[in-house]
């Protein structure tokens, strides 16, 4: 059976592959981050994408149905008991990690999440997020049973208590995220231009209201203290957040285009196959959904930086921060205005020191594929300052 992860291995052929999600997956519930999704969610996904869901994972629907119902209960049990004060809980200047998928955006997660005046959404609090608070013991013991050491796409630590990114947390409380577009990857600009771009204001009003009352219930959670949350959608939404929080930071990582366009390719290839709902999937149609993804996903947050107060946003380079995490992140504390990096600098130095044996994964890297990428994306190279290969008379950059 073909993996979905040989779209790699063809990557210079001009040959649309068509990519089958293997057999194994048509019941498995392994990686199926909806099953913590409240009725309304669910439905709602179903209600837009049903349709497209392949004939071999119609008994996979109905069983997550089946499950969903079977919880509910539990997310009224929850809500009945915590509900207002969660929306009495005042959210105190939150800090967005921003930048596209493969920029860095989980390493420096990790390492500020280890400043101990912020509080972060965890492993153990994000797939199930309507009943952690009544059920946070139960989840972490099932979560360390099931949880792998490692993540597949890039082999960094997995922990029940490490920071993960709320995305999957949002995808579980309303239809309007990117979650759909994993199930249902045929329609994932769709889902893009809809629930990350915003292009239907009810998706973005819906989104709004997910946000924060998610937000409110974390920081009830953690007694008060401010937040710093990771999602790479969350580049195309700065104009959203601060409609919600005005007072909230940004810090944006950026990396060299290439790798991000080979990496974000290899992440899709491993994880898309472990949800979606769909048999079929066109390679080609992936390719495509990077390269306009990534490119509309920057020219919005050109156009909304803007928008950010003074002293509200920095912005760094991946390949500045590694090796020289420390001094990167006191830089970004200052131009954000925050305090407390002398108290954080331990903590941190000693997260950089668990990655001192961590090796990158290296690509090819197809001289016509870097022709598509320069083409799509010329405008990011010169805003984010990446010359393009053509510019500097080689024939493909350097690998990571």
């Amino acid at each position: 059976m073909p993996k979905f992860g040989q779209i790699q291995a063809s990557a210079s052929s001009t040959t649309r592959v068509k990519i089958i999600i293997g057999r194994d997956r048509h019941l498995s519930f392994s990686a199926t981050t909806l099953i913590g999704a409240d009725l309304g969610t669910w439905l709602g996904i179903v209600r837009v994408y049903g349709r497209g869901i392949s004939r071999p994972f119609i008994p996979k629907a109905l069983l997550l149905t089946w499950i969903v119902l079977l919880y509910t209960p539990l997310v009224l049990w929850e809500r009945l008991r915590y509900d207002r004060r969660i929306r009495r809980t005042k959210v105190k200047a939150p800090l967005f990690l921003i930048g596209h998928h493969r920029s860095g955006t989980t390493y420096l997660h990790y390492l500020i999440g280890r400043d101990p005046q912020f509080a972060y959404c965890s492993v153990k609090e994000s797939f199930m997020p309507w009943i952690y608070l009544s059920f946070g013991r139960f989840l972490e013991r099932m979560y360390r049973r099931r949880l792998p050491e490692k993540r597949p796409m890039d082999d960094l630590r997995m922990d029940v208590d490490l920071p993960t990114e709320p995305e999957y947390s949002l995808g579980n409380m309303t239809p309007h995220t990117m979650i759909p577009g994993y199930y249902f990857p045929r329609r994932m600009l769709e889902v893009f231009r809809r629930n990350v771009l915003f292009e239907d204001e009810r998706a973005k009003r819906g989104w709004q209201r997910t946000l924060k009352y998610f937000m409110q219930k974390l920081t009830y959670r953690h007694g008060g203290m401010p937040l710093v949350l990771k999602s790479p959608e969350n580049t195309a939404r700065v104009r959203e957040i601060l409609e919600v929080f005005p007072d909230a930071r940004f810090l944006l990582i950026k990396r060299d285009p290439y790798r991000v366009y080979f990496s974000t390719e290899r992440l899709y290839g491993i994880t898309l196959p472990l949800v979606s709902m769909q048999k079929e999937v066109d390679g080609a149609q992936v390719q495509d959904y990077i390269l306009r993804s990534y490119r509309l996903t920057f020219e919005k947050y050109f156009r909304d930086r803007a928008l950010i107060p003074k002293g509200r946003l920095a912005e760094i380079r991946y390949e500045d921060l590694i090796g020289n995490e420390l001094a990167v992140l006191e830089k970004a504390y200052r131009e954000l205005g925050l305090d407390g990096f002398d108290a954080a600098r331990p903590h941190i130095q000693a997260e950089v020191r668990s990655y001192t044996d961590y090796r990158t994964n290296t690509y090819n890297y197809p001289e016509e594929r870097m022709r598509a990428i320069e083409a799509e994306w010329a405008h990011v190279f010169e805003q984010l300052g990446y010359p393009m290969a053509s510019d500097r008379g080689q024939q493909q950059p350097a690998q990571a």
